[in-house]
C-alpha cells in the first residue's frame, strides 16, 4: 500500500462513506494503517450526491445507515466496539430535515483498532 502499516494515530472519513463502492476493503485498509488503539471516525450528514450514492445508502434512513457503517467495522475485523454520535439517528430530527424545517442531521461512527495487531 502507499502508507506503512500502523502508520497513523486516527483517520477520519467526513461525509464520504455513502459513495465507497469496496467499504469493506477500504476499512480493512484503514485499520492497517492505524497504529494500535488507533481512532477512525466515519461521519455523515443526510445530505448527499443522490446520482453518486450506492443503492443500500439511499434506499436507508439515519439509522440504518449508522448501522450500516458499524457493519463495515465488523466486516473488516480488527475493530473494538463501534459507538455513535449526533443528533441524526433522532426520528424527529430526520423529519424536520426533509420538510426542510430543521437543519442537517449529524452522526459520527467512532471506533478503535484493536490494541492487538
Amino acid at each position: 500500500g502507499v502508507c506503512e502499516t500502523g502508520e497513523y494515530d486516527a483517520v477520519l472519513c467526513c461525509v464520504g462513506v455513502q459513495y465507497l463502492e469496496e467499504p469493506e476493503a477500504v476499512f480493512a485498509e484503514i485499520g492497517r494503517i492505524l497504529k494500535p488503539n488507533g481512532l477512525v471516525i466515519v461521519s455523515f450528514t443526510n445530505r448527499f450526491f443522490y446520482q453518486k450514492a450506492l443503492t443500500g445508502w439511499i434506499e436507508r434512513g439515519m439509522n440504518e445507515r449508522a448501522r450500516l457503517v458499524s457493519d463495515y467495522f465488523r466486516a473488516a475485523g480488527g475493530f473494538e466496539n463501534s459507538e455513535v454520535k449526533g443528533d441524526g439517528v433522532n426520528a424527529i430530527i430526520q423529519l424536520l430535515s426533509v420538510g426542510g424545517i430543521g437543519g442537517d442531521p449529524f452522526v459520527a461512527v467512532i471506533a478503535r483498532r484493536n490494541t492487538d495487531p
